[in-house]
């Protein structure tokens, strides 16, 4: 299964069927069913991570260079059934996770009556809270990948390596 999560949202997108047809293949060649999907599910979330960065700015986010776009990864679980897809961008003084703020939208309000002052369209603005709009800029170009035919590519490229790894095995 193919699963993305931002920080406390249960979202997932699976694609258990095509997987499941692949490690049978796989698993009749002779190879271990949970490294290879490990491998294979590794290979389809760096694709799905190099999507999200290319749909990056048309989300609305303008620096493609900035800490959020460095911080969107991909890592393949413990138990090796799932890849999550994220951006979770923190302050470094605070541990405030702001990814999920920013995908998910939210209202930001100045600590103990204070102020919020940021730039907005060349101009300085002061308010008390702002609401930070909704930017799905991570699940929807992971699923719009998910439904293209470069996914499906791409998953049969990761099972003819897996295929090639257990040929070389066999050879020693």
């Amino acid at each position: 299964m193919f699963e993305r999560r931002k920080r406390y949202s249960t979202e997932s997108v699976s694609v258990q069927a095509e997987l499941d047809e692949a490690l049978a293949y796989l698993e009749g060649l002779g190879a271990k069913r949970d490294k290879a999907m490990k491998r294979i599910l590794g290979g389809i979330g760096t694709a799905a991570r190099s999507q999200v960065r290319k749909a990056y700015k048309s989300h609305g986010l303008a620096k493609g260079t900035g800490a959020l776009y460095k911080s969107i990864s991909r890592r393949v679980i413990r138990s090796g059934k799932a890849v999550i897809v994220e951006a979770k961008a923190s302050s470094d003084k605070t541990k405030v996770f702001y990814g999920y703020a920013l995908a998910k939208g939210a209202r930001i309000t100045a600590k103990d009556g204070g102020w919020l002052t940021f730039q907005k369209d060349g101009k300085w603005v002061r308010v008390h809270s702002a609401k930070l709009p909704e930017r799905d800029f991570v699940a929807a170009p992971v699923k719009k990948y998910l439904s293209t035919t470069a996914f499906k590519t791409k998953l049969d490229q990761l099972v003819q390596r897996e295929v090639a790894r257990i040929e070389k095995e066999g050879t020693r």
